[in-house]
């Protein structure tokens, strides 16, 4: 009987199950977007339980239509949206509050507070995260304050989880309450060297400990679901962007990756050192597998793809976002139209979680095509911006980028990215880079795969992108980038 790896991604506006065959191939993928809720500005939420609903019955479809057994299931990957929090009760199973979904700002004042007192740079150095409404911590606190029903729910009834935990909890029916080095990285309240919950950021935050999962390696036996007809092992978990960089093989010191999906994440492995970064970026862990953990610096865009939906859904543009590549095509070269998709304010290296979006330079002959362009080519000026401070940090020249993501389907904007960038940009063969990395988790820990060595021989380039404008040319357009985005931070303050 043929054997697969069972893949669960579950993103910021969908969730997906891949199956991969045990030559790591693509056999099925069933897709489901789900419901965003925008209450406030600048608050974005999700309904945990939807998302698990949707989660269980893709893997029930994956599982009716590729005519399994639950036998023929090697062991499940779950990757994730990272930093969204849930906090739920354990005995009823039910959320206490919608989950504060990553984009959310709702606490951006709270952490102004902290930054008065000093608590950023003792944040950073304990964790490598910047002081930011983007992480769990500030996430938690705020629910754990305003939850509905407070008084009726005991403290110690009260479980936390990023969406890797979530699920994880409600695939083993309550058994399992784990998360991996990657997501526990991310909450604001892990201590990277030590590689622990950080009791004087947990007093900071007023945590209990005890409502925490237990930290894990990425490729570990998470425990077992027995939903789906029979006992399937779940074997491998990371947060969506050090995922997508095991997808794509980057195991040394130097090796990016950029993903372009609902946000954009660059990454740069730097090696087994835990080294702070000067220049606005996070120093996160990369993963941990068979013992050897490796740092990453990142720097993260909220916006990338979610600012082509909302011309698809909002300004209604086109119906289709594969239409975006024609459309690129079409826009006129002598507009000089500026957009800044800051729609749930503006992440590294600028940190503004006030500013919002805007639109520059618009004329009485500015197209549809203009401004879809434009907004591409601002993705494009907004890595350009993070390769610059990694740069810097790392005292490494990035002289190609691998690249991943729905977006990166489109060769106007590949090409968008080496002409701005100035890098070759290198497309893989599976751009399905994060659940192909906890594919390969499991994989690990099934012992299909014996070793990251074996995933970097999986690895295939499919496309690569050269830059074809003049570093001149781009230099003059970068600058009046960087001018136009101090002068709307500046408009926002």
């Amino acid at each position: 009987m043929q054997k697969y790896i069972l893949s669960i991604d579950q993103g910021t506006t969908s969730s997906r199950v891949v199956l991969y065959d045990d030559k790591f191939k693509i056999k099925s993928i069933e897709q489901r977007e789900f419901t965003q809720f925008f209450p406030k500005d600048g608050w974005v939420e999700h309904d945990a339980e939807e998302i698990w609903n949707d989660v269980k019955k893709l893997i029930q479809l994956t599982i009716k239509k590729n005519r399994l057994k639950s036998t023929q299931i090697i062991s499940i990957g779950i990757t994730n949206q990272r930093e969204t929090t849930v906090l739920w009760n354990k005995i009823t199973g039910k959320p206490l509050y919608k989950a504060i979904v990553w984009q959310d700002r709702r606490t951006a004042k709270y952490c102004e507070r902290l930054k008065l007192k000093n608590k950023d740079k003792k944040i950073q150095k304990i964790t490598g995260l910047l002081l930011d409404p983007y992480f769990s911590a500030t996430k938690i606190n705020w629910i754990l304050k305003n939850f509905p029903n407070k008084k009726k729910t005991e403290n110690k009834n009260i479980l936390f989880g990023t969406i890797d935990t979530w699920l994880l909890w409600k695939l083993t029916e309550g058994k399992s309450h784990f998360t991996d080095i990657t997501n526990a990285s991310r909450t604001m309240l892990y201590d990277a060297k030590k590689e622990e919950w950080s009791e004087e950021l947990l007093k900071l935050f007023n945590i209990n400990k005890n409502i925490l999962p237990e930290v894990k390696e990425n490729s570990y036996n998470f425990g077992i679901t027995k939903l789906f007809g029979g006992r399937i092992e779940i074997g491998g978990m990371a947060g969506d962007q050090q995922a997508a960089t095991i997808g794509q093989a980057c195991f040394s010191a130097g090796q990016s990756k950029s993903t372009y999906g609902t946000g954009c994440f660059l990454l740069m492995n730097i090696g087994r050192k835990f080294k702070l970064s000067s220049n606005k970026l996070l120093t996160t862990v990369a993963f941990k597998i068979n013992g050897k953990k490796m740092f990453c610096y990142e720097g993260s865009i909220f916006v990338a793809g979610s600012a082509i939906q909302w011309l698809r859904d909002n300004m209604m543009f086109f119906s289709d976002s594969k239409e975006t590549d024609k459309l690129y095509s079409k826009a006129n070269k002598y507009e000089n139209v500026i957009v800044v998709p800051a729609l749930t304010g503006l992440g590294a290296p600028h940190w503004q979680p006030n500013t919002r979006g805007a639109i520059f330079g618009l004329t009485r002959n500015t197209s549809q095509a203009d401004i879809i362009k434009a907004t591409l080519d601002s993705l494009s000026f907004q890595t350009l911006d993070l390769i610059e401070s990694m740069e810097k940090d790392a005292k490494i020249k990035i002289s190609e980028i691998r690249v991943d993501g729905g977006m990166i389907n489109n060769d106007n904007f590949l090409q968008s990215l080496s002409d701005v960038t100035q890098i070759k940009i290198i497309k893989p063969e599976n751009i399905e880079t994060t659940s192909l990395g906890v594919a390969y988790l499991a994989g690990l820990n099934s012992g299909l795969i014996k070793n990251t060595d074996q995933i970097k021989k999986f690895w295939k380039k499919n496309k690569e992108a050269k830059p074809k404008i003049s570093k001149i040319i781009i230099g003059k357009k970068n600058s009046i980038w960087k001018k136009t985005i101090r002068n709307l931070i500046k408009l926002s303050l």
